[in-house]
């Protein structure tokens, strides 16, 4: 399952190139109710959901959740936005039952980029995918709210 989840979510890198990202990225686990990535902060990540669903919330006066999409899944990305800008995450991401990731840090990307800097390319025009494909399923939604 992990390969399919790594190749899903980076469709533009070889087979080569998510062999490394699987052997050198981490396993992170999560139970239920824990909190993956908060909303404001920069955690310096991306989590591949691996298993499991993860809610994506906006909490409103610090207790209020707004559920902002449907709840992500294995091949989905997260923490992609930060992991570009630095600015922080835009939600809060939040395990929906037990939860398996990998967490790819900045240094393991520029260790990359600095072996064949055409991997950067690949990597970021796969992130860019992912934020296309997020912002299409939002615009839906808004327009056709169910």
């Amino acid at each position: 399952m992990s390969r399919v989840a790594f190749q899903r979510a980076f469709q533009e890198l070889n087979e080569d190139e998510i062999a490394y990202l699987l052997e050198n990225s981490r396993k992170v686990a999560f139970d239920d109710g824990d909190i993956l990535i908060r909303e404001n902060e920069d955690s310096g990540i991306i989590l591949v959901i691996l298993d499991g669903k993860v809610r994506v919330v906006r909490l409103q006066g610090g207790r209020t959740e707004k559920e902002l999409s449907d709840p992500l899944s294995a091949g989905d990305t997260v923490g992609e936005m930060s992991f570009i800008d630095h600015i922080g995450a835009s939600a809060t991401l939040i395990a929906s039952g037990t939860v398996q990731t990998r967490s790819i840090d900045r240094d393991l990307i520029a260790g990359m980029g600095e072996r064949d800097p055409t991997f950067r390319e690949r990597f970021y025009l796969s992130l860019l995918l992912t934020v296309i494909r997020r912002l299409r399923s939002l615009d839906h939604a808004m327009a056709f709210p169910t």
